[in-house]
């Protein structure tokens, strides 16, 4: 996987998705830990893989890259959807597990975050974080996201609803 870098980081880079990928993000969206929070409750196969996240990609709607530490492929990062009329797009990201903990998922948002505001020129950035996942909690509270509120039994993981922790943060508090 030798491609160029989109968007250099200290640790890690924002590379494009590309098919090579698609077997490694779809292996892990499906994986235990990083489904119960990121992937839902139907497996993903190529084809579902391919039609709801790689040909969206194309057509501009999301902003989905690939977290890389050298050629090492680390996870996911996004913006997506994007409103351009109302200048705003929601946070996504997750980390392999094996690469969990070491503060790739912290930069990676950080960079999109940053694209978001300063090249897409969005107003705002939100993220939709299940309420047990407390590390995902930690990363968007310490990039200055703020706490919104809580939606009661939003998302349905493991057999019962559970309740999303809303946060955004707007581009003149990113700059600030």
């Amino acid at each position: 996987m030798s491609r160029s870098v989109f968007i250099e980081g200290d640790s890690v880079d924002l590379r494009t998705i590309e098919e090579d990928d698609i077997e490694f993000l779809q292996e892990s969206i499906n994986h235990p830990a990083v489904r119960q929070y990121a992937g839902g409750d139907l497996p993903y196969n190529r084809q579902r893989y391919e039609k709801e996240w790689f040909d969206p990609i194309s057509d501009g709607e999301f902003v989905e890259l690939l977290v890389c530490e050298g050629d090492e492929r680390l996870g996911n990062v996004s913006l997506a959807p994007i409103n351009e009329r109302r200048g705003w797009a929601n946070l996504g990201y997750w980390i392999y597990p094996d690469h969990q903990g070491k503060g790739a998922a912290t930069e990676a948002a950080q960079l999109a975050i940053t694209h978001g505001f300063e090249e897409l020129r969005l107003h705002r950035i939100s993220a939709a974080i299940v309420a047990s996942n407390e590390a995902s909690k930690r990363i968007v509270e310490k990039l200055g996201f703020v706490h919104e509120g809580t939606k009661r039994d939003d998302a349905f993981h493991d057999g019962e609803h559970v309740d999303r922790e809303m946060y955004s943060i707007l581009s003149q508090e990113w700059t600030a």
